[in-house]
């Protein structure tokens, strides 16, 4: 058995727990870290060592901002489970019996993959190299690596896709015009310009004219060398490098772009299409004439438009009418006379009737229904090759409701067994909705059931705030926390909360006793219902939790040896936390001078909207981006709130959006001091391209950061 690792632990056991539901989805062997495969060679003093140090561990968690609610079940859940791992008789039975547990757990895991691994190969024979990356994907949402479905694909021939020729047109290029096109629209008021035909005022139809496409090119490079230096400028001069690279450079390129053009449009309409067809079967008049205006204003000409169109809802299995009679044009008479008589329609195919029920199943919320009938039209389609499109569609379709459907249960029972029950409502609806024949893993209630609990909650939690905000001023703490145990993300006890102010502890005292421990005692905080964080100062600048506790008192036994520590207590409510009050600095509940040294708080500094929601995250700091606001600066200052962005006590640093997005937060570098003020100011980028950072910050953009 490996030594205990706090880090490692965290990321492999309590991630895994949470994921997956809570402590009634995993084992005592996972949760106290002892292998399984070593449980009945291990003596009861190493089992009983190792249940002490992760029991420790999970007191010292208690308020990780992430694990805090997993973290509070085990420790109340302690006794029951820590007794079926103590005595080696019982830890016998118990490992027999875990080992038939893992097993089915592990199949279930792969039920899906297995699922989609078995769909390739009845399509293609076997695996296409090009899948592997979905199927990673598909996989990683059961909780596997991608060792683990490499080994499973062992089972698989793997077929190497064929050499795809380079194109023309990169990736990259048609992104980088589609940003310069819409970053011109945000620029200039006038008409949108989706393409650089658009840009030129040329119709698409028109593409072929590259002497009228090189005038208009002249006269827009003219108007360019005529405006002023700045944003717009360089916006244009790039879209005019681009419109000669593209569109001037040869009839390949040229008709690769309008490729181009039009697999973007069917992109962005593709999924209204689908809704369109999946209630009638086919794109009838108004909706097509709709979707026809849509797929013209994105930058095709009407041609173009029509195929699109078409293509998508012949993917889709529907067929396209858009004759304002509301009949199909292919079964309308001629109206003059003499005309070739109509031929009939031909017989309805076997398959045909199952996959309309199919359709109605998912328009009906019954995904399992309708995976039945889909299997019954692949039964029946035979060599029908005509068939095999719009089963595959339906199949696909169905295969997405099923595994978004899925992702819901996880993520709604993990939302109950935390009481969050707000989050856990929003999802229960989504799945009576679209998924109502969705069978709940074992020993898991019925949507019916887990939306009544949720509802009861939410109810007593409404209660709960109306009673203690109407009540007296020193109830009204003990009210909210107890709305917040019923409801532990419930939007107006959470609000409530976060405009009510957690008081620091007056004094800390910190004293060596005659065993070599540190006891550490305080004053208590004049806010009701706190917890107290204790932490001590190390060597190298940072702090280290001690521990957390309701008393007014804890005593530190791995207290370094030699000289006073030095100790920071701070009182937290529903993880909201106090100011710092330090052993060393006597009864400061702020730091001394920080209301001189702070500007007054602006909404928008330098009339630049501020951003809003500041918030720790797993790790991350998050926010609100205002509109109009792509850039921000982060100041952090260790001692004291950052009285300026070019505070020269601060440290200082840009973000931007995208940096944001793909980090999920702004991460705070780890070489900074813990506990330590952080402030947003937000920037705007001038017309000449300058930045502007915003001479002050908001109320909304700072928070108190303990890491």
């Amino acid at each position: 058995m490996q030594p205990f690792n706090p880090n490692d632990y965290r990321k492999r056991v309590l991630a895994d727990v949470e994921r997956r539901g809570g402590i009634e989805e995993s084992d005592p062997f996972e949760l106290y870290d002892i292998p399984l495969e070593e449980a009945e060679s291990l003596s009861d003093a190493e089992v009983a060592a190792r249940v002490e140090e992760v029991w420790g561990f999970w007191q010292r968690q208690r308020d990780h901002p992430k694990y805090r609610v997993l973290v509070g079940l085990l420790v109340d859940a302690h006794p029951r489970l820590s007794r079926l791992l103590l005595d080696s008789a019982v830890r016998r039975v118990q490992t027999a019996r875990v080992r038939e547990v893992r097993a089915q757990r592990d199949a279930d895991r792969y039920e899906i993959l297995d699922a989609a691994i078995s769909r390739l190969v009845q399509r293609h024979g076997g695996v296409p190299a090009g899948k592997i990356p979905g199927l990673e994907e598909i996989g990683a949402m059961g909780g596997l690596s991608a060792a683990e479905v490499a080994t499973r694909l062992r089972r698989h021939r793997v077929i190497e896709d064929e050499p795809v020729p380079v194109a023309v047109l990169t990736e990259q290029r048609r992104q980088q015009i589609r940003q310069l096109l819409s970053e011109w629209e945000r620029l200039i008021d006038g008409e949108p310009t989706p393409t650089l035909f658009a840009l030129l005022r040329v119709d698409p139809s028109k593409a072929g004219r590259s002497q009228e496409i090189r005038l208009r090119a002249q006269a827009l490079r003219a108007r360019s060398r005529e405006l002023p230096p700045g944003r717009i400028r360089v916006v244009l001069d790039e879209l005019l490098i681009h419109i000669h690279d593209v569109l001037s450079s040869g009839e390949e390129t040229l008709r690769e772009y309008l490729r181009a053009v039009a697999e973007d449009v069917a992109e962005e309409l593709r999924p209204k299409v689908r809704a369109a067809v999946l209630v009638e079967d086919e794109l009838v008049g108004d909706d097509f004439r709709y979707l026809l205006d849509e797929a013209m204003r994105l930058g095709l000409d009407r041609a173009d438009a029509t195929r699109v169109l078409t293509e998508i809802a012949t993917e889709l299995g529907a067929r396209v009418n858009n004759s304002p009679s509301g009949v199909p044009t292919h079964q309308r008479p001629e109206s003059h006379s003499g005309a070739a008589p109509i031929a009939p329609e031909p017989p309805p195919r076997l398959w045909e009737a199952p996959l309309r029920a199919a359709r109605a199943a998912l328009r009906g919320g019954r995904p399992r229904e309708a995976a039945r009938h889909v299997e019954e039209a692949r039964r029946l389609v035979g060599s029908d090759g005509t068939g095999r499109t719009p089963i595959r569609s339906v199949s696909d379709e169905v295969d997405r409701v099923l595994t978004e459907a899925q992702e819901r249960w996880r993520s709604a029972t993990t939302a109950c067994a935390g009481k969050r029950y707000a989050e856990a409502l929003a999802h229960l609806e989504q799945l009576r909705r679209t998924a109502s024949d969705l069978l709940p893993p074992n020993q898991v209630p019925s949507i019916d059931q887990l939306l009544a609990e949720a509802g009861q909650a939410i109810a007593e939690a409404d209660r709960l705030v109306a009673a203690a905000q109407a009540g007296p001023a020193d109830a009204r703490m003990p009210g909210l926390l107890a709305a917040v145990a019923v409801c532990a993300d419930h939007a107006g006890a959470v609000a409530a909360l976060a405009e009510t102010p957690v008081e620091a502890p007056q004094r800390v005292e910190a004293t060596r006793l005659a065993n070599g421990s540190v006891l550490v005692a305080w004053s208590p905080s004049s806010t009701n219902s706190v917890a107290y964080r204790v932490t001590r100062l190390q060597p190298d600048g940072s702090w280290r939790v001690v521990g957390r506790t309701q008393a007014t008192e804890l005593e530190d036994g791995g207290a370094p040896a030699g000289g006073q520590p030095v100790y920071a207590v701070a009182a937290a409510v529903a993880g909201r936390y106090s100011e710092i009050t330090r052993s060393d600095t006597g009864p400061a509940v702020k730091p001394q001078g920080e209301q001189e040294q702070s500007p007054p708080d602006d909404p928008a500094p330098s009339g630049i909207p501020a951003v809003s929601g500041l918030a720790e995250q797993a790790g991350l700091l998050i926010f609100t981006w205002p509109v109009g606001v792509t850039e921000v600066m982060a100041v952090v200052r260790p001692d004291q709130p950052p009285t300026t962005p070019d505070d020269p006590l601060a440290r200082s640093w840009k973000v931007t959006n995208m940096r944001y997005e793909i980090d999920g937060g702004v991460r705070i570098p780890p070489d900074i001091p813990r506990p330590c003020h952080i402030a947003i100011a937000s920037c705007r980028r001038e017309p000449n391209g300058k930045l502007t950072v915003a001479t002050g910050f908001a109320a909304t953009a700072r928070i108190r950061w303990f890491g």
